[in-house]
């Protein structure tokens, strides 16, 4: 699928843990049944820093291997060094991605002509489109639409941006200012609803890797104007993240919910810890609506 006309959700798919690969089959025509239109791999919610240079190869290669060719497919490369990271988007080319995206590089804080320089290099390893990441939480330090704005100028390789700052001014700033131009994707899962009411076109979402239905179905409310289904399902939607993110570790949380649907990718990578049992019973007990929510408007879908 093309990046440019893509429009929809995009579920930030989680990295399997285990060597079951109907598994990921199962997942993935699971993702693809309930409306998701393109799949984020090893990003946040992929644990993707977590892993070596060659594990994630192999996890790009069974999701390339697996996702239809339906899905958009974007591979995310983002690392420390720039080194790595032309490495990795060279290997997601010849895999058969749709696209690459790459956090701007943390630890270190770089201004914007330091950032185009490296995503100049990334753009000129490969022929795929290429996705900023801005992820201030994660990365450690936040971009300006100013600084996004001219990377956009000096890398014609760079199609888009997916914006994780959860930011209401800075999403709409970036529709605003470059929607007609490059592919403007919001993260953050509180925003689905406001997202695509302002114009957005694509959503990277958590979540959708769990509740596909809730995700999409805000954005098939919007675009049926029923902004009263889609404030019902947002609402639901802030409830679950804020359980989930305050039930155990980074992402454990999130793969236990996932076992809770029926699939099961295996417990969180090292050195993550697993949940413990008053910690699942609690997810289990509190994601029993979300459930049964996720089913209603599965079917009204």
């Amino acid at each position: 699928m093309k990046l440019e006309s893509f429009k929809g959700i995009i579920a930030a798919t989680i990295t399997p843990n285990n060597i079951n690969t109907s598994d990921l089959d199962n997942y993935l025509s699971f993702l693809r049944e309930k409306g998701v239109r393109g799949v984020f791999v090893l990003g946040t919610m992929g644990e993707g820093a977590k892993l070596s240079s060659e594990r994630r190869k192999e996890v790009a290669e069974a999701y390339m291997r697996r996702a239809s060719q339906d899905l958009l497919r974007i591979v995310h490369v983002g690392t420390t060094d720039q080194e790595t990271a032309i490495n990795l988007a060279r290997h997601a080319e010849e895999i058969s991605a749709d696209a690459t995206s790459a956090i701007v590089p943390y630890y270190y804080r770089y201004d914007a002509e330091s950032l185009a320089n490296f995503f100049s290099a990334l753009g000129a390893s490969s022929k795929l489109p290429l996705l900023v990441y801005n992820n201030p939480g994660r990365q450690g330090y936040q971009l300006s639409v100013s600084d996004i704005g001219k990377i956009f100028e000096l890398v014609p390789a760079v199609r888009g941006i997916k914006d994780t700052s959860g930011d209401i001014d800075m999403i709409t700033e970036l529709q605003s200012s470059f929607g007609s131009s490059h592919l403007v994707a919001c993260g953050g899962d509180h925003l689905l609803h406001y997202a695509f009411t302002i114009g957005v076109r694509a959503h990277v979402s958590s979540l959708a890797s769990i509740y596909p239905e809730l995700a999409v179905g805000i954005f098939r409310a919007v675009e049926m104007r029923d902004h009263r289904e889609a404030l019902r399902i947002q609402l639901a939607v802030n409830r679950v993240r804020r359980l989930l993110r305050a039930v155990g570790p980074d992402t454990a949380s999130y793969r236990f919910a996932l076992l809770l649907r029926g699939f099961d990718l295996g417990p969180p990578l090292p050195p993550t810890r697993s949940l413990r049992e008053e910690e699942k019973e609690l997810l289990t007990r509190g994601l029993q609506p979300i459930n049964r929510l996720a089913e209603e408007v599965g079917k009204h879908g």
